[in-house]
């Protein structure tokens, strides 16, 4: 075993899967096995009571009773400050991978993948890669391309100057901090964002920043 072992845990529960990670990666080189509990209740219960080493990586299952993968993600990342999550479900769709990385996941495996590229996969993750199932890179690749076209569509509607403005706006700078910047007044900026908003649809500054994010 490597001197310096990349510490994982596991939340599955599916008894013969949880087992079958715990002898995969204990019997690798690279990993060793911090904790694989059935639910994420069970690993909180035991933190309680017994120290526990905070593990790098954390393989989370989606559909988990009690508390589900992607409703645990902020609680286990408040707890085990620091430890990537990684969902590793047989449920890959769409409203599934969008989710788990909008909660905080950092990658999304499936359990039709086998355990050697599950293993490459978490250290490609550490290297700075991504831990992501075929599926996966797909669906957020698509989502991505649509997330631009739709800013891309607000943009189109608005003036050169327009455009300027907005994405001042959505950098977080102030009325004045724009007017400096475009050498005009206060008052214009907010006259040109008057525009802004009824050509996008906003009533105010944080809708507009929130529309250049969508």
């Amino acid at each position: 075993m490597a001197n310096n072992p990349i510490k994982i845990g596991f939340i599955e529960d599916n008894e013969l899967l949880l087992e079958n990670y715990k002898e995969y990666f204990e019997s690798s080189d690279e990993f060793t096995c911090t904790f694989a509990f059935g639910t994420i209740p069970d690993l909180f219960t035991y933190m309680k009571s017994n120290y526990l080493a905070i593990p790098d990586i954390v393989l989370v299952d989606i559909q988990l009773p009690e508390i589900n993968g992607i409703e645990g993600i902020p609680l286990l990342q408040e707890r085990l400050a620091g430890t990537r999550i990684v969902m590793m479900t047989a449920f890959d769709d769409k409203e599934s991978v969008i989710s788990a990385f909008s909660t905080g996941a950092a990658g999304f495996l499936t359990k039709n993948m086998s355990l050697n590229a599950v293993s490459e996969a978490l250290l490609s993750l550490l290297n700075n890669g991504a831990a992501l199932s075929p599926s996966a890179a797909r669906i957020l690749i698509a989502s991505v391309g649509q997330k631009m076209q739709k800013i891309n569509s607000i943009i189109n509607r608005l003036t050169p100057r327009e455009r300027e403005i907005a994405r001042f706006i959505k950098s977080g700078l102030s009325y004045q901090q724009i007017a400096d910047q475009l050498f005009i007044s206060a008052r214009t900026v907010n006259q040109h964002l008057k525009h802004i908003y009824q050509k996008v649809g906003v009533n105010s500054r944080s809708q507009l920043a929130a529309k250049m994010e969508e």
